[in-house]
């Protein structure tokens, strides 16, 4: 100890210089990298608040432009001398068309005006007697603004309990003169709701005041509707800044609850404001910790800031590789998706121009075989979607193994052919034969794996599907499913990318080979949600073992389906030579005349006839005055005035036509998840069928319902 204390007074002077430059050190590290990191909370809070001003603006200026058009509407309704009651008619079917799935505005509470002193509301409203329109501030507010829209002040709607506005405009004939006036009511609360979750840092919460300067989102729930100038804290200087123009971007104040905070407004659509508040000692939380951990860390400095500074260029590559991986994906995908439709376009016009008829037969051919491809491509891309978005679901039903396993033979074994690979299928002994899960998604995964199998091994060589069980009970057990080939193999680098989204092993084996990626990473989630695991035995050049195993339930014959018949399996159901359903007729609701064309000639030699409807509305018709007529109704989900559900549930009503509650209806729709399954079979449908048409599907489904039951 003496001899360092004599040390230090003998060298006080290189000593002090030292300490003293650290602390220089120390304190322009601090200022520096505070300085850094309060611009990135800055750029960070402008960015947010650009990107609410875009979502909120967008979707107000939607809602603007979508009703200027029905006010357009209604005074070409005008010019053409339509009565009260047809403009009636158009309102309530505008407001009906704004609450199916397709409406431009999801957010539409209902249509309404006050045409020719009458008032008429879309929604079938019918006001008190006491109710006079022109009393109302939509009405005065329009007829005040002259030819512009009118917003009204936000207000709690009575029955959503959420906050809304209204636009309204006065409407006006050919000469000038005003009709009456015309309004719409918008429910903000998915607004205000997207407002409110914005953050730039933790405890943060978005605002959004209108152009009165009231609130109309906000935390404190007890400041909605509230004047901002009269919200206490350093409100009122922050209204009078927005009052002015002047811009706020981390703008210090005190909260109305008195906490010191920092603001970020943005004025929006028709003078609209948008904000975003965070507690201050939040905002500032990563400066306040980098001057503790400088202040007592001092001697670790450069190491913490290397850290930084690698971490920070590691999320940097990170992102950058993910940007390109979905880069690649993309291009892929444009390769996947152009190069089929080029087929089918390129076909489709040699078979046009055509009169050879074998010839137009193999063109048709061709145009088929890139047509299916091209939908493989779509449900890949769907089927990611989904997994993406957490709403891919398992739909578990009892079915015969070997079927299974002949179905995935049947779909890719004509590749197996053209490339004359030996293909042999193995099953053990205990494996049950009536398995429990979902067939098409196993399907799909064996589709995925053979189909990669088939494509990585070269001609004449050799792939195997092999199925045992690994444990299990009486009701359940777990298989273990191999495909093995003797093809290109996969290297130990290139496995670790093999399960992900959006990437294949290597890229120049996607150029070479084709696809999209998406296949294992799809057949990886699903092996997920059938509690099971999924990996590979490869060596490069000495083939690959894509090994799974899945816990499935274990059947018998009495848990299997009425119907053996599977949907889109490749069972043979062609289309017989004797017209079965001679004497069968049957109704189509189908909007597109195309799929009109397309299933009437599909079924023209099974002998049934089948009248069409272009629309919900018109196939209640038909069905009231000639029920007696019809065995069978297909019912398509998305058409105009009446959509299919709300027609089935009609049908289903009329409590005075005998065959109502009993008439096979089928949905045929190109809504093919489980929960548009779900919901067809809720709204009284007995069956479903997906678009594309699969003419064994459909001929499945006809034997089921008009010759079985």
């Amino acid at each position: 100890m003496k001899i360092t204390r004599k040390l230090i007074k003998a060298n006080y002077q290189q000593v002090l210089f030292v300490f003293l430059a650290f602390l220089t050190m120390v304190l322009v590290s601090y200022f520096y990298v505070s300085t850094i990191v309060q611009r990135q909370m800055l750029a960070l809070g402008e960015e947010t608040m650009n990107t609410t001003q875009t979502a909120v603006s967008a979707s107000l200026s939607e809602t603007e432009l979508t009703f200027s058009n029905v006010t357009q509407n209604i005074e070409n309704m005008f010019a053409m001398d339509r009565n009260n009651d047809e403009i009636l008619y158009y309102l309530t079917t505008t407001n009906n068309f704004f609450k199916t799935e397709r409406s431009p505005l999801p957010d539409c509470l209902k249509v309404y005006g006050y045409v020719r002193g009458e008032f008429l509301d879309g929604s079938g409203w019918i006001p008190p007697d006491d109710y006079s329109p022109p009393e109302r501030p939509w009405y005065i507010g329009a007829e005040q603004s002259g030819h512009a829209i009118f917003f009204s002040e936000p207000y709690i709607d009575a029955d959503t309990g959420g906050m809304c506005i209204s636009f309204s405009q006065q409407v006006f004939d050919q000469i000038g003169n005003a009709l009456g006036i015309i309004a719409i009511d918008l429910n903000l609360t998915r607004i205000t709701d997207y407002i409110a979750g914005q953050q730039i840092a933790n405890d943060g919460y978005g605002v959004l005041v209108d152009d009165a300067m009231r609130f109309t989102s906000h935390r404190d729930f007890a400041l909605i509707t509230t004047d901002m100038r009269l919200a206490g804290g350093g409100y009122p200087e922050l209204a009078e800044m927005l009052r002015t123009g002047r811009p706020i971007a981390a703008e210090r104040f005190i909260d109305s609850d008195g906490t010191d905070s920092i603001a970020f407004f943005r004025t929006i659509f028709n003078g609209w404001h948008i904000g975003v508040i965070i507690p201050r000692a939040s905002y500032y939380e990563q400066v306040y910790s980098l001057g503790i951990v400088l202040s007592i860390l001092g001697s670790v400095l450069m190491l913490s800031l290397c850290y930084i500074l690698v971490r920070t260029r590691a999320d940097q590559l990170r992102s950058d590789e993910e940007s390109k991986s979905k880069s690649s994906f993309l291009a892929r995908m444009s390769h996947e998706m152009r190069t089929p439709m080029n087929a089918i376009i390129g076909m489709t016009s040699l078979a046009q121009k055509s009169n050879n008829i074998d010839k137009i037969q193999e063109y048709l051919g061709k145009t088929n075989d890139a047509a299916n491809h091209l939908l493989g491509v779509i449900n890949d891309v769907l089927d990611m979607s989904k997994i993406e978005a957490g709403k891919l679901e398992l739909s578990n039903a009892a079915f015969p193994l070997q079927s299974l396993l002949s179905q995935v033979q049947t779909v890719v074994g004509f590749k197996i052919d053209e490339k004359k690979q030996h293909f042999t299928v193995s099953v053990a002994d205990d494996v049950p034969n009536i398995i429990i899960t979902d067939q098409q998604r196993l399907a799909q995964i064996l589709t995925n794996l053979l189909s990669n199998a088939n494509k990585f091994t070269p001609e004449g060589g050799d792939i195997a599907l092999n199925v045992r069980k690994i444990e299990g009970d009486a009701s359940q057990c777990v298989l273990q499913i191999e495909v093995a080939d003797n093809g290109i193999g996969i290297s130990k680098e290139q496995q670790a990318r093999l399960f992900k989204s959006f990437e294949q092993a290597d890229n120049s084996i996607s150029r070479k080979y084709g696809g999209t990626g998406l296949g294992l990473a799809i057949s990886k989630k699903i092996i997920d949600l059938m509690q099971g695991n999924a990996w590979i035995e490869s060596e490069l050049g000495a083939g690959a073992r894509f090994i799974f195993t899945a816990a499935v339930g274990i059947g018998d014959v009495g848990d299997l389906p009425e119907s053996s018949v599977l949907s889109g399996t490749g069972a043979d159901e062609s289309t017989p030579s004797a017209p079965i359903f001679a004497g069968k007729h049957a109704l189509l609701a189908e909007d597109v005349e195309i799929n009109r064309e397309i299933l009437i000639a599909l079924l023209s030699d099974t002998g049934i006839v089948i009248d069409c409807a272009e629309n919900g509305r018109q196939a209640c018709e038909m069905f009231r005055s000639g029920a007696d007529l019809y065995d069978l109704i297909f019912m398509d989900v998305h058409m105009p005035e009446v959509d299919g559900y709300e027609a089935t549930r009609r049908i289903r009503a009329m409590s005075d036509v005998p065959k109502s509650k009993d008439i096979p209806i089928i949905a045929m729709t190109a809504n093919v998840f489980k929960e548009d399954i779900d919901k067809c079979l809720a709204a009284g449908m007995n069956d479903h069928v997906g678009k594309p048409i699969e003419l064994n599907n459909v001929l499945a489904k006809m034997k089921h319902y008009l010759l079985y039951q």
